[in-house]
């Protein structure tokens, strides 16, 4: 049978292009006139990691030759920002993690908890994931390993829930006379933000073999994923996506 979401394409106004990488957003930072000198090294640095991690190296293989190399500075100056390169990932993923909070923050289409607001924060998470898969495997696996990367993981997480839980409670006290508490729907954000986590793990870290073929639609991932989040938030499936 034929999506519904997949009906109402013609309906969507024309998506915008999909973002670079953190490591092009953090040198486009860097690059602003009236930053100092010692925040846009920083910057420079952190985006010489970030580039290596998108081109695949795991951050226990990280060196600081390598970094230095990447970010065309001096060996010695990477110690005057960092201890270690452990150090240095751990700014990094704590500065991603915050990228990715207000990405969805700014994905604003529509009314709060409406379907196409579900779409345009899926859909920027879902190119942000695409474009930045190195960093977010850092995230997602080191945020189950190490205290620190997981509370960096933990914040978004908890954030984005909660957000989440507010939109499901307000959509759901305006159709029914007995209204759910945002607390009490936490679980139900959860549940529906892992799915998403897990989908995406699947398709663009773990590449299964079984999704190639959405791999570069982003367009329809996100309508797949929204079709999935309203049903599970709100048991049906709003009539357009405005």
């Amino acid at each position: 049978m034929k999506s519904r979401l997949a009906a109402d394409r013609t309906e969507r106004k024309p998506a915008a292009r999909s973002p670079r990488g953190f490591a092009a957003a953090l040198l486009d930072a860097a690059a602003a006139p009236a930053l100092r000198k010692v925040e846009r090294t920083r910057l420079r640095i952190l985006a010489a990691i970030a580039q290596l991690l998108a081109d695949g190296a795991e951050p226990a293989e990280l060196r600081v030759a390598d970094i230095v190399a990447a970010a065309d500075l001096a060996h010695g100056t990477f110690y005057r920002y960092f201890p270690d390169q452990r150090a240095a990932v751990e700014a990094l993923v704590g500065d991603f993690a915050r990228f990715l909070r207000d990405e969805l923050a700014n994905a604003r289409d529509g009314a709060t908890g409406s379907r196409a607001r579900v779409r345009s924060a899926t859909l920027a998470y879902t190119r942000a994931f695409r474009a930045n898969a190195g960093l977010m495997r850092c995230l997602i696996r080191l945020g189950r390993e190490d205290a620190a990367f997981g509370r960096a993981f933990q914040e978004l997480n908890q954030a984005w829930n909660r957000r989440m839980a507010g939109a499901i409670a307000r959509h759901r006290a305006g159709r029914s006379a007995k209204a759910a508490s945002a607390e009490s729907l936490l679980p139900t954000a959860y549940a529906l933000g892992g799915m998403i986590d897990e989908f995406l793990t699947q398709l663009y870290l773990r590449r299964d073999p079984a999704l190639k073929h959405l791999a570069r639609d982003e367009e329809a991932v996100a309508d797949l994923l929204t079709e999935l989040w309203c049903l599970g938030a709100y048991g049906r499936l709003p009539p357009t996506i405005a």
